[in-house]
């Protein structure tokens, strides 16, 4: 059968094993080829504020030459064409070399020139990876995939700026032979990343339409507001991430710390992005991205605010730790922003709509780039915006930080119009993030997609069951939505035990489904909303009209948890003599129990004699009784016990022996351990009706319908009573002559 270009979930996995090993060594490239290293270099040469903002914003104005990719690629495998330009990438750093021989402003030109070459092959391949990594996972798992590519990312990432930070701390490496070495070596690391990109698998090919150019799409996704504003925010979150990576120079420039700390401020970027992806992982794909880029740009927000009033006499750990929470908020916005797009990127024209929009970004990232730069060239300006009580606050780069809070400002904005099909509200998702109950539920639904032992699976179920969180109830939706799931007893049990009103629709609709293999489940968890008419309404409903006489006698017995009242004995009576199975009659027993108060449903006592019942199922009935009754030591269904395993031979005896302290079985106790070795249950009956006409036991409604029902034994074939009658018998006999009045 002929493959589409669609992979099959087994290409998906391989495809994503492949992506995250590519995704670790583009962690170390990237870190040695571009990023702080460049910084670095740019300003060893002394290149100006509106050479350091072109640098922040060069991984984007790369963008400028992709609306040229479709045709120049047009038909080509998208995975080789993105492995090539992985090479060709690596090819131009080794321009770098020529750093040795040049310097002051032309060493800043050929810098720049080499990175711009090296961000548009990159950027090129970032315009294909996000069509592979649609292709690689699914709308259930993308949220996740794009997560998990980011930590192995920024996992390499973070191991190889610490050891960049350790070889810049050595004198003889501080300067331009350390950073230059530094990159020859991100080459060859490239080209190993290059290889992986290569293994994926993929049949997609780089498509092109004639007259579908950049604007004709932009305009057309301008119509739509799922793509208008997704795109706002795209661009949005781009431009304030490349006003943000003007941190890197500022901590050189103004607070004057040496390459080897700028790095490891470098790596405290990495592990905010580690620790976003982590959040990511753990949020998107249940919350949904809209409510999560609604939070981080609010935060961030208030993180630029403190950017902007910082002074450079501030100790250095206060930058590192605001760096962190800021990138953080910054780098959770642009995972939960590309999920967004991927939602509503078209299956075909993938990299003719990535190129559209990467296109634009390189504009947006291009000019405030300048802007930025420009804003960071008015330090005096910056230094006197903010003065309180005499004090000014701030810094050289406050006018920077200062646009930072606007484009954040209008990103908020952006964010709180935005709609996303399935995601939670602002409301909801503030319930599951800020409180401990809703990180729990996402700590157990985490635990639930891992473990497979099914103990543990119960236990958590129960957890999941008694955990209030809106999350939890989603969650619980989800499996009593399911028509089969691992889960769904253990979830259908949880709520009998810990009732969770918001269910109870849901509830019911299992419970009324007589093809649903948890129906019983389900009805016997509704005896737990005692307060509600929905459920007391249903199981009367499943009472009359129940297809299954075993639906019938459970919506009995838990209808008698919400109402105890005798409405609906007199049903229960007739429907008990129709039973079949044990299980029916147990549930019909539990009902009269609690709707018969005065037990006169113990009459019936014989009842499984009169039907030929088995053995089984009248000891079953005679020790649900006993346990009503609770006489006590001994247990009816030890005796039981004891007669069904054949040891010892005569299990009576120490019953017997107990028994006489009713002074008819003392008298006779020889004589009743015979009747039953030598099975003549006549005499015995006589010995039983002797000791109930002489107890007195009126005081009590319940002992007296019993001994009215263990009474009409007199009338009854003998030859139809067998040995756990016999024992039945004599066992509640006696325990009416003990309770008896003297």
């Amino acid at each position: 059968m002929p493959k589409t270009r669609f992979l099959s979930e087994k290409e998906k996995t391989l495809g994503r094993k492949h992506m995250y090993r590519q995704e670790l060594y583009n962690g170390v490239a990237y870190s040695l080829l571009g990023d702080t290293i460049v910084y670095l270099l740019a300003i060893y040469f002394g290149a100006s504020n509106i050479a350091l903002g072109y640098i922040a914003s060069a991984s984007y104005i790369a963008g400028i030459v992709l609306p040229f990719v479709p045709q120049v690629f047009k038909g080509r495998n998208q995975v080789k064409v993105q492995s090539l330009v992985w090479i060709l990438r690596g090819l131009v750093s080794l321009g770098y070399l020529g750093l040795f021989f040049l310097s002051g402003d032309w060493a800043v030109i050929l810098l720049l020139s080499v990175y711009t070459l090296f961000n548009v092959f990159r950027m090129i391949g970032i315009a294909l990876i996000d069509s592979t990594l649609k292709s690689i996972s699914s709308i259930a798992n993308r949220g996740k995939v794009v997560a998990n590519v980011n930590a192995a990312y920024q996992s390499s990432s973070l191991v190889v700026r610490c050891i960049s930070a350790l070889v810049l701390g050595i004198e003889r490496f501080s300067g331009l032979v350390g950073l230059v070495t530094m990159q020859i070596l991100g080459v060859l690391v490239n080209f190993m990343a290059s290889h992986e990109m290569a293994r994926i698998p993929s049949r997609s090919t780089v498509d092109y339409k004639k007259g579908r150019g950049v604007f004709v799409l932009l305009k057309e996704a301008m119509k739509q507001a799922a793509f208008s504003r997704r795109l706002y925010l795209r661009w949005l979150s781009t431009a304030v991430a490349v006003v943000f990576a003007l941190t890197t120079p500022f901590l050189r420039v103004e607070l004057g710390l040496s390459n080897s700390l700028v790095l490891v401020y470098s790596v405290v970027l990495g592990v905010s992005v580690m620790a976003a992806s982590f959040i990511s992982k753990q949020f998107s794909d249940r919350l949904g991205s809209r409510p999560l880029v609604l939070f981080s740009t609010i935060f961030s927000l208030f993180f630029f605010m403190a950017w902007a009033l910082i002074t450079p006499e501030a100790n250095p750990i206060w930058f590192f730790v605001l760096g962190f929470f800021t990138n953080f908020f910054i780098a959770l916005i642009s995972m939960l922003v590309y999920r967004l797009i991927t939602q509503v990127m078209p299956d075909d024209e993938t990299v003719a709509f990535n190129s559209m929009v990467n296109f634009f970004i390189a504009i947006v990232a291009f000019v405030v780039g300048l802007v930025s730069g420009l804003l960071g060239d008015l330090g005096h300006i910056s230094r006197d915006l903010f003065v309180v009580n005499g004090i000014a606050a701030g810094n050289g780069y406050t006018l920077v930080f200062v646009f930072a809070i606007l484009l954040t400002a209008v990103e908020i904005l952006v964010a709180s119009r935005l709609q996303e099909y399935g995601a939670y509200s602002s409301q909801q998702a503030a319930q599951v993030i800020f409180s401990m109950h809703g990180l729990r539920a996402v700590s157990m639904i985490e635990k639930l997609e891992r473990t497979r032992d099914p103990a543990k699976r119960r236990f958590l179920m129960l957890s999941l069951g008694g955990n209030l969180n809106n999350l939890a109830t989603s969650e619980l939706r989800m499996i009593l939505r399911s028509p089969f799931s691992p889960d769904k007893r253990d979830a259908v049990r949880a709520l009998g035990d810990r009732p969770r009103k918001a269910l109870l629709d849901d509830l019911i609709v299992v419970a009324q489904d007589d093809d649903s293999y948890v129906q019983l489940d389900a009805i016997a968890s509704l005896g737990a909303y005692r307060k509600e008419e929905k459920a007391k309404n249903a199981l009367v409903s499943l009472m009359l009209h129940g297809r299954w006489s075993s639906v019938r006698s459970m919506a009995s017995k838990s209808l008698v948890h919400i109402t105890e009242g005798t409405e609906y004995l007199p049903l229960v009576n007739e429907l008990s003599h129709s039973a079949k199975h044990i299980d029916e009659i147990i549930d019909y027993l539990i009902a009269k129990r609690f709707m018969d108060k005065e037990g006169t449903f113990y009459q019936e006592f014989f009842i499984s004699v009169e039907q030929g019942r088995s053995a089984t199922f009248r000891q079953t009935r005679y020790a649900v009784i006993a346990t009503f009754l609770k006489f006590g030591s001994p247990r009816l269904s030890h005796l039981y016990e004891q007669m069904n395993l054949g040891y010892p031979k005569d299990f009576l005896s120490p019953f017997i022996s107990e028994a006489r302290d009713l002074d008819q079985i003392d008298q006779a106790y020889k004589t009743v351990l015979s009747y039953f070795e030598k099975k003549e249950w006549e005499p015995l009956r006589s010995f039983c009706m002797d000791i109930l006409e002489s107890s007195d036991v009126s005081f009590d409604p319940c002992f007296e319908n019993l001994k009215q029902g263990l009474l009409k034994a007199k009338e009854m074939d003998i030859e139809a009573f067998d040995e756990q009658d016999a024992v039945a018998m004599l066992y509640f006999s006696y325990s009416l002559g003990k309770n008896a009045q003297n």
